[in-house]
């Protein structure tokens, strides 16, 4: 398969996924990283719950995990993408969340 029939995705494109035409793999690591890091980022914006430490440990293995499962279709699915768009929704809800228990703070 020729490497430029691929349609990588802006982010995967971003990290130099698919730059090298003899080596697909240039830049596969750092979109796993920050595939990694989107998860982590939208499961602690979108779990409301504080877990114990171990718990998170757990949780944030499993996110690693899934995300290196993930790598199968990093390709052609805007998986970082999305999980970009959830972060910036999430952390807007949160802001607005504080903003709105402050305001309500302030007012008693």
């Amino acid at each position: 398969m020729d490497i430029t029939q691929i349609d990588v995705p802006w982010i995967a494109s971003l990290l130099g996924v698919g730059s090298d035409a003899n080596d697909f793999s240039v830049g596969f690591n750092a979109l796993i990283i920050t595939v990694i890091l989107l998860t982590i980022l939208v499961f602690k914006l979108g779990f409301a719950k504080q877990l114990t430490w171990w718990k998170s440990l757990v949780v944030y293995m499993l996110l690693a995990l899934g995300a290196g499962t993930m790598a199968l279709v990093f390709f052609t699915w805007p998986i970082p993408e999305v999980l970009l768009v959830m972060a910036v929704v999430l952390a807007i809800y949160r802001g607005r969340l504080w903003w709105n228990r402050r305001q309500g703070v302030e007012s008693h």
